[in-house]
């Protein structure tokens, strides 16, 4: 797992180990990957909104595929 540092910075974390859980002020967020295409902002804006207007303390984003995810379900 890659975390982004507050400083723009990346550090690797194991994937056994979660740093966000559900508790207050932390939070997740799914973004399609078709969304990545058509506006490639907006996970930035995404994490601008969550740290500076929500003063979220963690946030969990993901980016799936939904192609791949009907095809598991199906």
């Amino acid at each position: 797992m890659l975390i982004q540092n507050r400083d723009g910075s990346l550090s690797k974390q194991p994937t056994q180990r979660r740093l966000c859980t559900h508790k207050p002020g932390i939070y997740y967020a799914a973004v399609p990957a078709h969304v990545l295409a058509i506006q490639s902002s907006v996970i930035d804006q995404l994490i601008a909104f969550a740290f500076d207007t929500l003063e979220v303390l963690c946030l969990d984003v993901r980016v799936y595929d939904e192609a791949a995810s009907a095809s598991l379900t199906e």
